[in-house]
């Protein structure tokens, strides 16, 4: 991210380091997204307010002891909830890495996908100053196999320095920038500390132009961008005919939706939206709105020939019976709620339709 994008100033929280950093990622594999992961920081400096970071399982269980640490190193007791500067770093992550992979063979990850990163960003700009992304990366380069998911919202992936050293491992790196909305302002609100939309848009197609390959990362889609044609032009500005594959997801956040409502205005579409579907638990809407969102992906992937790389990740327990009769085929579907022991959807709409 450029300077001048990044408006907040972050306040860093040393916490103990990941003894192994690499490790594998089932949620993400799930997802056909990765067999690996590697985070190189516990928090990172985004401060999006709908992450689900937040109240995943390693902050939650650790919530106490590292609000210990920010009052002893910030001066002040608070949580990465009430605080979007807030940012947890692991000082001995290098290390930590190197040690690890000097345990492993030369094979290591060959065949695999590792993503960089899972529940952080690892292009958070003090990392990138400090240089702990490049050499990071340097080193899953030069001491294993895997190819390398970049997976960011940060647009100085855009930037000739970090083309020039994608294009160095040309059939290493794949790189995505996650966007869910094409509106600036509402991004400045909601995902204060990243690149504005349009300048991970741009970055994206700068990559492509180069010749780096790319994936598109919809995710998650908010649902004014089901209005007047904007999901169509978002699908455009990434470009399918170039892109590996289309991830798209619609947002599923039971936590923090009072947080993303304040992004909107009141009175706005998505702030009735939000209001009706978490505050009212008019769970129709989000049915409705989960299925919509696939069925235009579908129609127009369809039409225009690129179905083969789309993947809906739908978390299918709350689609209606009516609702999931829309889905039939399952055409780019990639159902992400808990299976029952058979490996079949709880959601008995969707059982049948496997």
């Amino acid at each position: 991210m450029n300077k001048k994008d990044n408006h907040m100033k972050t306040q860093i929280v040393e916490v103990p380091t990941i003894k192994v950093p690499i490790a594998p990622s089932p949620g993400f594999l799930k997802k056909e997204l990765s067999d690996f992961k590697l985070d190189i920081m516990a928090l990172c400096e985004f401060g999006c307010k709908y992450c689900s970071s937040n109240n995943g399982n390693y902050l939650r269980i650790r919530r106490s002891k590292f609000a210990d640490l920010t009052e002893q190193q910030l001066g002040e007791r608070v949580l990465p909830k009430d605080n979007p500067k807030l940012s947890f770093h692991w000082p001995d992550i290098l290390q930590n890495l190197s040690n690890q992979l000097a345990r492993k063979s030369d094979n290591f990850g060959q065949g695999k996908t590792l993503v960089f990163s899972m529940l952080t960003d690892g292009f958070s700009p003090e990392l990138i100053k400090n240089e702990t992304t490049i050499n990071a990366l340097r080193m899953v380069l030069e001491q294993t196999q895997f190819r390398i998911r970049v997976l960011t919202k940060n647009s100085i992936v855009g930037t000739k320095k970090w083309i020039d050293f994608f294009k160095k491992y040309r059939d290493r790196f794949v790189i995505g920038l996650s966007i869910g909305t094409l509106d600036n302002m509402w991004a400045k609100k909601v995902e204060i500390g990243t690149s504005p939309p349009q300048q991970r848009l741009k970055a994206l197609r700068q990559l492509q132009d180069a010749g780096v390959s790319t994936y598109g990362m919809l995710c998650p889609v908010f649902p004014d961008m089901l209005e007047a044609d904007r999901l169509e032009t978002l699908i455009d500005q990434i470009q399918p005919n170039v892109v590996e594959h289309i991830w798209a997801e619609p947002f599923n956040d039971r936590d923090n939706w009072k947080q993303v409502r304040e992004g909107y205005r009141s009175g706005s579409t998505g702030y009735k939206w939000l209001t009706a579907v978490y505050e009212e638990k008019q769970n129709g809407i989000w049915s409705k709105y989960a299925t919509d969102l696939y069925l235009q992906l579908c129609k127009k992937a369809e039409d225009e020939g690129w179905i083969d790389k789309l993947r809906y990740l739908l978390y299918e327990h709350d689609i209606s019976e009516t609702d999931a009769r829309k889905i039939s085929g399952l055409k780019g579907v990639l159902l992400q709620s808990k299976m029952d022991g058979e490996g079949k959807s709880k959601n008995p709409s969707f059982a049948l339709l496997q």
